[in-house]
């Protein structure tokens, strides 16, 4: 039985330096003239320029300082990529040699469990004749998995053609068996012998046709094949798909990758590949012109049944349909199809044009063809025929839950959402969603003897998302690209037992749109919410009471507002991967320009709309997340987040939902959330002293050195710095303002953490551990924590944490 393998062995790893080959023959020539010049001299045959000659030749066969520099930093850059080539050849590799044994701890290939419970079934079950025996077999026994199973001598083929495939054309890989004190286990051990690494030499493109070839050359600095760079079958396959993306970009509609072969000689120079790039011979002749847009036939059924019988053109579109009425409006066809008549194909215009048909959301089959016009040899025009069938128009979805806090309070939770599709027969989506809560407390939570009428929540949205931009001047333009837009409006009623009830309503228009696939644009022109606080207790009124800062910004009033974000994701051939977004938010600006028309000073406070005040403020955060792989086990991730937001005009201090905290799972891990800040602030320890830990001002850097242990499991050590600070003084939280001396109130904290992949969510369990407080204890020093204990968290959470 298999139990596993050893720790693979290597040999002959890139791990010396490597030496550049140096210019033979200039040295040589060099050295030569020297010994004639010298004979010369012996024998009598000087001028006077004899010794100047002999003096240049003598420097020439020296280097200077700048070549010497040169030549160090090509052997590093040599050795880098030497270094490089094997570890990526290596983590291929070690996954086809990799083969979980019964009871793998985390999928791992070396770690097993010690309680085999699966083959005890095994062994226990196998031979049941009983029905709870087959049953306690089929449910809980593992077959066992033999050395015949994992079948070694197939998989050192594999190995030993991967390694080929990275340049190291001479590698050996081999296998022993290794006998356990079980004579019935045994374990597999690995050898791989790495040979030297072959580099592509001279590289040329041959037998491209003169428009293709004039493509390519135009293309040249975005060559994937480069001299002296490690041989790759993946940078093969990879120029393939270039050489085939530029084709089909620009007409060649029929081209595929595969139709770019390659011709490879190694005889020529040691460990050297001469490559020629080379069509290949038997290409169809519709692969080799390019082709033009013809007209677009678009046939649409309600349902699998629905017989099409009736039909109209317009422009260059025909329709065929049935029923009075298409199903979905022809303008609609017309925004989403990118392609237009006469003009040359393009890959992106039909790339586009299936995102935009996929993203109106209501179809149940779509499909897109391109056809030639005819069978003529000179034929170069493509009809587009689009079949699609419309899907369902109605869905719901209902979803429960049951939410237990750290306060002691317990209760369900229920949604219910249903959605009309194609609404108006553009593509829409109307959706109306009812959403409700309770909570009762228990145990040494409870406060009164009704306190089974504790908290609730009953809300509901209306919304209607239109895939396109629905503006009055935009909707009369053809945009090409894909766009949303969504208009929702929706109220809250919310009892929080023994401290408020609260109504709360709001509206939002919101726009979505990329022109490149990894840059998202969300505009959010108008967004307004409203809050009003029915009732209070007494214990909410003593807490507002002590925080008039805190009371302010959870008054009741309007918040009108607007907001842009931006968002940027490298895209997946990059391999250090970076995420920025940038987002602006400003609220009140507009209704205080009514005001200032009606005479209002600007910085006149407590300004009202339906009696209630209006917030007012501008809000900017930029955070970049970076992400570097060091080898196959090793990635550094990085984040960085900064964000201010400013009050003024109509009110001093923003509403509390637009404010920042720090501390938590997401943020400075060794500190718990909302107990960092602002700046110096200390607050007390009373059961809600977190509340007034907020700021308008927020600074954090994380970096996560991130493992892969083995099979599914990761693990990952990290230092976080952060904290938060306000805008304005406040009388209550002393130490809290930005300035020069609280700038360097920084939290710190470090940790570990292990990573449990399920391909579907990451479990995440962090072990934080603050490292220094950014206000005054009772130690002095880097590390100031009064009390080692108090400075480890637990989190536990879902995803990553950037």
């Amino acid at each position: 039985m298999y139990i596993g393998i050893d720790k693979i062995a290597y040999t002959n790893t890139p791990t010396k330096k490597t030496k550049i080959r140096r210019d033979s023959v200039g040295v040589i020539t060099t050295i030569a003239d020297v010994a004639n010049t010298v004979s010369d001299v012996l024998a009598g045959r000087t001028d006077g320029n004899t010794l100047d000659k002999l003096k240049d030749a003598a420097l020439n066969g020296q280097k200077t300082k700048a070549e010497q520099k040169a030549e160090e930093q090509a052997e590093a850059a040599e050795r880098a990529a030497n270094k490089e080539a094997f570890e990526t050849a290596k983590e291929e590799v070690e996954a086809v040699l990799a083969y979980p044994p019964n009871n793998a701890m985390f999928g791992s290939s070396s770690l097993r469990s010690p309680f085999q419970l699966g083959l005890w079934f095994y062994n226990g079950f196998v031979d049941a004749k009983s029905g709870l025996g087959k049953w306690i077999y089929k449910c809980f026994a593992q077959q066992p998995v033999y050395v015949t199973t994992v079948n070694p001598d197939m998989r050192i083929k594999v190995a030993q053609n991967t390694l080929q495939n990275y340049g190291y054309f001479r590698s050996k890989v081999g296998y022993k068996i290794i006998e356990q004190k079980n004579p019935k286990q045994a374990k597999i051990s690995y050898t791989v012998n790495v040979g030297p690494l072959s580099r592509f030499d001279s590289i040329h493109y041959y037998s491209f046709g003169a428009q293709q070839d004039s493509l390519l050359h135009s293309t040249k600095s975005k060559h994937l094949l480069t001299k002296g760079a490690p041989f790759s079958v993946v940078k093969l396959a990879n120029e393939q798909t270039r050489i085939g993306s530029i084709l089909r970009e620009n007409g060649y509609y029929y081209w595929l990758d595969d139709y770019t072969t390659y011709q490879a000689d190694t005889l020529i120079r040691k460990n050297f590949v001469q490559l020629r790039v080379i069509p290949k011979p038997s290409i169809p002749a519709v692969a080799n012109h390019p082709w033009y847009i013809g007209q677009t036939y678009i046939n649409v059924r309600r349902n699998e049944e629905e017989q099409l019988n009736a039909s109209r053109t317009d422009q260059n579109f025909t329709y065929t349909y049935g029923g009075n009425k298409m199903p979905l409006r022809s303008s609609m066809w017309r925004h989403a199809v990118m392609h237009n008549k006469g003009e040359l194909y393009h890959y992106t215009d039909q790339r586009n044009t299936l995102e935009k048909l996929n993203k109106i959301g209501v179809f149940n089959m779509l499909d897109v063809s391109y056809v030639p016009r005819d069978t003529a040899a000179n034929c170069d025009s493509l009809d587009i025929y689009i079949s699609a069938q419309m899907g369902k128009r109605y869905d719901s979805d209902f979803e429960m839950n049951t939410t237990l806090k750290s306060n002691q309070q317990v209760g369900p939770g229920l949604s219910y959402e249903m959605n009309k599709r194609n609404a108006f027969r553009g593509g829409e989506t109307v959706s109306f969603k009812i959403f409700g809560s309770y909570e009762w407390q228990f145990g040494s939570g409870i406060r009164s003897s009704n306190s089974l009428l504790n908290s609730y929540e009953l809300g509901s949205q209306l919304s209607f998302t239109f895939p396109r931009f629905f503006a009055p001047i935009i909707s009369r333009h053809r945009l090409n690209f894909p766009a949303e837009t969504t208009f929702a409006i929706n109220g809250d009623w919310k009892r929080r037992a023994g401290f408020f009830t609260l109504v709360s309503a709001g509206l939002s228009a919101t726009y979505n749109w990329y022109k490149r696939s990894n840059m998202l644009h969300e505009l959010t022109p108008l967004s307004i919410d409203f809050n009003n606080t029915i009732n209070t207790s007494h214990t909410y009124d003593s807490i507002m009471a002590a925080n008039p800062t805190l009371a302010v910004s959870m008054r009741d009033q309007f918040i009108p507002a607007m907001s842009y974000t931006f968002t940027y994701t490298s895209t997946a051939e990059h391999r250090n991967t970076l995420m920025v977004q940038l987002h602006a938010k400003e609220a009140g600006n507009l209704f205080s320009g009514f005001y200032a028309a009606a005479g209002k000073k600007f910085n006149e406070q407590n300004k009202r709309i339906f009696g209630s005040p209006f917030a007012q403020f501008v809000k900017t955060t930029a955070e970049m997340h970076y992400t570097l792989p060091i080898n196959n086990r090793f990635t550094l991730a990085t984040r960085f987040f900064g964000g201010a937001i400013f009050s003024y005009g109509n009110s001093t201090t923003a509403p509390y939902s637009e404010q920042f905290y720090a501390g938590g799972a997401n943020s400075v891990r060794g500190f718990t959330i909302r107990t960092i800040g602002p700046g110096s602030y200390r607050s007390n320890d009373s059961k809600y002293s977190y509340i007034d830990q907020t700021g308008d001002i927020k600074l954090e850097v994380n970096a996560e050195l991130r493992a892969h242990l083995f099979g599914s499991l990761y693990g990952a050590t990290f230092i976080d710095a952060g904290n938060v600070w306000l805008m304005r003084e406040d009388a209550n939280r002393p130490g809290g303002r930005l300035s020069a001396s609280t700038l360097k109130n920084i939290a710190v904290g470090t940790g570990v953490g292990l990573r449990y992949d399920l391909e579907f969510l990451v479990l995440r369990f962090d072990l934080g551990i603050g490292l220094h407080a950014p206000y005054k204890t009772s130690r002095h020093g880097f590390y100031n924590l009064e009390k080692f204990k108090d400075g480890l968290v637990f989190h536990f959470a879902i995803g990553y944490p950037f």
